[in-house]
């Protein structure tokens, strides 16, 4: 028996395919893309209007001021990045001074895809250049062999990506500025070779720490010897002389329930030579190790009351300390009876990098305020 159709008129069914039930109506012809922006005739289209929308991808200074560095000649040069909306990149910019800067007064600049997380100068006007995609670059500044009318000129020297994540430390040694080191919050330390014409990796550790490494230090007389330090209160001073991938832990007590923040190393000037390196703490402490004593503080001292020590800055007897949540700025004489002789309260908002200019003025960035300078008053008297 054959069965009855009872839709003998196919114009009265019921279409069987979603792209047919949910295709454009024939009615709707909105305006090209690149005109729907603030179109109110076809309201309901907010991703397509977004999509219109011109990206502002002109050179300017972005408001997260992330980095600073300069260099013996002065120069300075500053990573500012966009942190906002689904895309984030970076730029950075050169100048011959620390005072106005502007886009237009830049000696030279460029924007980068990527945030720029850390700038360090090397030897010879080389900038080293840590990106958010985990690449170490390293950019020749000036060159008056390049070309003598216009110095200031970027010319990539090297690249190389020695991290599976972002770096979040970079140093340069003081005695050898053709040697950098790199870290990452996973563990992983590689110390560059810049002698050559490129970079290369002469040491590298892959789990340096089982805790998130947080702070890292160089010597400044040597550039065979350096400390890092992580989350969980372990201090590790490395050997690069040393054949096997070993290290002296010169601090490690679970039971003090410490967390490291950042590290500094002495400078040879004070009485005990550069012996002495400085740990700053989650809890708003600074801890004074001897590398000739291990697992024995020196002394340990409170410098801020809230907040977590962000950066140790040594520069000849003085040692700088920021803060951030709140953000603050204390400034210790590390010779003699060791006082404060500098303090300055919420200088930003969140304060990101700093650097000495000088024996007397310590250069501090961040969002918010984007640049402070805080003098040392001659007179050697506290300032709050």
């Amino acid at each position: 028996m054959v069965p009855i159709n009872k839709y003998k008129d196919k114009a009265t069914m019921f279409p069987q395919r979603s792209s047919v039930t949910y295709r454009t109506p024939d009615f709707h012809k909105p305006p090209p893309a690149i005109e729907l922006a603030d179109n109110v005739e076809y309201p309901n289209l907010n991703v397509t209007d977004m999509n219109a929308r011109l990206e502002n991808v002109s050179p300017r200074i972005h408001e997260c001021w992330d980095s600073l560095t300069m260099n013996k000649r002065q120069h300075v040069a500053l990573a500012t990045n966009r942190r906002d909306g689904a895309q984030w990149w970076g730029m950075f910019f050169g100048y011959n001074h620390l005072k106005h800067m502007t886009v237009d007064n830049a000696n030279y600049k460029l924007q980068c895809e990527f945030v720029v997380n850390i700038l360090r100068f090397a030897y010879d006007n080389v900038l080293l250049v840590a990106l958010g995609d985990t690449r170490l670059q390293a950019w020749s500044t000036y060159s008056t062999v390049r070309n003598p009318a216009k110095p200031y000129s970027l010319f990539l020297v090297g690249e190389a990506a020695g991290h599976n994540i972002p770096i979040n430390q970079l140093n340069v040694f003081k005695s050898n500025e053709k040697c950098a080191i790199s870290t990452c919050s996973e563990g992983t330390i590689n110390v560059w070779d810049l002698a050559g014409a490129d970079l290369t990796s002469s040491f590298r550790i892959r789990t340096a720490h089982t805790e998130r490494l947080m702070g890292l230090a160089t010597s400044a007389t040597s550039d065979k010897q350096f400390l890092t330090c992580d989350r969980g209160g372990c201090a590790r001073l490395w050997d690069v002389r040393e054949a096997s991938l070993a290290s002296t832990c010169m601090s490690g007590d679970e039971a003090l329930g410490l967390s490291f923040t950042c590290a500094a190393w002495a400078a040879p000037t004070e009485l005990h030579g550069d012996n002495y390196i400085y740990l700053g703490d989650y809890d708003g402490n600074v801890h004074t190790l001897d590398i000739r004593v291990p697992l024995k503080f020196v002394e340990t001292k409170k410098f801020f009351e809230e907040g977590h020590v962000s950066h140790l800055l040594v520069n000849g007897c003085h040692l700088a300390a920021t803060s951030n949540l709140p953000s603050e700025v204390k400034i210790e004489k590390i010779s003699g009876d060791r006082q404060f002789v500098y303090t300055y309260k919420e200088p930003h908002n969140r304060l990101t990098d700093a650097l000495w200019q000088g024996d007397r003025t310590l250069v501090t960035i961040g969002y918010g305020r984007k640049l402070v300078k805080h003098v040392l008053p001659k007179s050697g008297q506290n300032i709050d």
